[in-house]
């Protein structure tokens, strides 16, 4: 199951770095872009006035910050019988005052969602994973670069990245298929979150954990991403119905919008943890999970167990601790300040294109990525050569349990 391609979403990406006379004031009073010929393949010729905009700009240590108004393009010669001299005008806006020289712009026109432009940060695992992407690989700031991936599949994990910039995914329908199932099985509310991943998974038959656990770890993160959504949109829509009708109730909505919110952020990191339960159980591994280690540190797990880790004759170059999170950030530095017996330290994640500042810090601290092979390609060659794979980790962990 996927979420379709990326065509499907936008009319084609344009990306460049900032330059002073986009964005800086004392620079640019106009508040254009200069209209290049791959922005003219994106808006035509003629004159466009008043595009609905979506303005949005990320970075790792905040949420996105989010802002509307509107974008001109249009040709300052436009009277001149020779020459052209295409802008696209925008109006200031949060997400504009929030980004500096050199962040990265995307800018995707949309029949459905209007035009987004997007800013990143420099260097930051947002700006990494946008240009995966939109298949951005050379983009500067001598001029726009296009898009190479208009034909990518969207993925559970490429459509978070589309969510995070305001882009709600479209449904498959081979998964809304399963809707009534799920109705007759958990009724009108969500179900604790391992009966979720537990039904979400029977889904998929027969699982080789053994032969294949990079696969399938994904395959499982997938299903009950896709099914979840599937679900929450059956419950919303039941929910926000009486809100809907004759007046619009305004608080209704966004109290039930908002619950709908944290149920996603609560539930994905458990989901995920709940689903590497079933790979170690596969592999036949031993492990803790959630335990405390020293004062208030509770790291995702600990192998073989807590019992061994808290027993001081049990060789500490024989422990394992990992921990895991569905997307890094900054977040990936707790990990360092748990489980003090353990030196090297091992994190799992789904993010793709994780910023090479990030993994380099990583290797100085002695945290080793583990990442699954189908995810290996969104890296650089030089990240790609030190990631440990899903399978590499379970025969390290089987190995240490036969010394």
């Amino acid at each position: 199951m996927d979420y379709g391609v990326l065509s499907s979403y936008f009319d084609g990406a344009v990306a460049k770095k900032l330059v002073a006379v986009d964005i800086d004031r004392k620079r640019s009073n106009q508040h254009e872009f200069n209209g290049t010929a791959e922005l003219r393949s994106l808006f035509g010729d003629d004159d466009i006035r008043n595009i609905p905009t979506t303005f949005v700009f990320l970075c790792d240590d905040a949420d996105p910050l989010f802002d509307h108004g509107f974008t001109t393009w249009y040709d300052a010669r436009r009277k001149h019988p020779t020459r052209t001299e295409y802008r696209l005008y925008y109006n200031d806006s949060e997400a504009i005052r929030a980004s500096r020289i050199g962040d990265l712009m995307v800018i995707a026109p949309s029949d459905e969602h209007g035009l987004l432009i997007v800013f990143a940060r420099q260097g930051s695992n947002a700006e990494c994973q946008l240009r995966w992407l939109f298949g951005l690989n050379e983009v500067d700031d001598s001029g726009f670069s296009r898009s190479t991936a208009d034909d990518r599949r969207i993925d559970s994990i490429a459509a978070s990245i589309l969510e995070a910039i305001g882009i709600e995914v479209s449904l498959p329908t081979s998964a809304v298929t399963y809707l009534d199932e799920m109705v007759e099985k958990f009724g009108d509310s969500f179900p604790k979150g391992i009966e979720f991943t537990r039904y979400s998974i029977s889904t998929l038959g027969v699982l080789d954990w053994r032969s294949n656990p990079d696969k399938c770890l994904l395959d499982c993160y997938e299903r009950e991403e896709i099914l979840f959504k599937v679900f929450e949109r059956h419950l919303l829509e039941r929910d926000l119905a009486p809100y809907l009708r004759g007046d619009l109730d305004v608080d209704g909505v966004l109290r039930t919008t908002m619950s709908a919110f944290q149920r996603r952020k609560s539930r994905a990191g458990t989901a995920f943890e709940h689903q590497l339960e079933y790979l170690f159980k596969g592999w036949g591994i031993s492990y803790s999970t959630q335990p405390y280690t020293e004062g208030k540190s509770k790291p995702d797990f600990i192998m073989p167990s807590i019992e061994a880790y808290r027993n001081p004759l049990y060789p500490a170059e024989k422990l394992t601790m990992l921990g895991a999170k569905t997307t890094v950030k900054e977040r990936w530095r707790q990990v360092l300040e748990e489980a003090d017996r353990i030196e090297n330290k091992h994190l799992i994640t789904l993010d793709v294109a994780v910023s090479t500042e990030y993994t380099d810090s990583m290797r100085r601290h002695s945290l080793q990525l583990v990442v699954p092979r189908p995810v290996f390609g969104s890296y650089t060659a030089e990240q790609q050569s030190w990631l440990m794979d899903v399978g590499e980790f379970c025969q390290l962990l089987v190995d240490k349990e036969r010394q």
